[in-house]
């Protein structure tokens, strides 16, 4: 357990959160409008719950590195 906080610590930092939250952004964005506008429910749904979820991952993630001193 240790070291998974240890790597979180170490890899979590500012940069690694504007990947997850652009990558939020795409999946949203446009990968869920264009399943959405071609009538593909499940992808449309897939996408938009894997958008939510690399948010809240990502400041998650980035609020534990953050305040975990190893």
């Amino acid at each position: 357990m240790v070291s998974v906080l240890r790597f979180i610590s170490k890899t979590f930092d500012l940069n690694v959160l504007i990947l997850f939250l652009l990558s939020s952004i795409i999946l949203l964005g446009f990968d869920a409008r264009y399943y959405k506008k071609n009538n593909a429910v499940r992808e449309y749904k897939s996408a938009r719950f894997f958008g939510y979820f690399y948010i809240a991952a990502g400041i998650l993630l980035y609020v534990i590195a953050r305040n975990i001193r190893l």
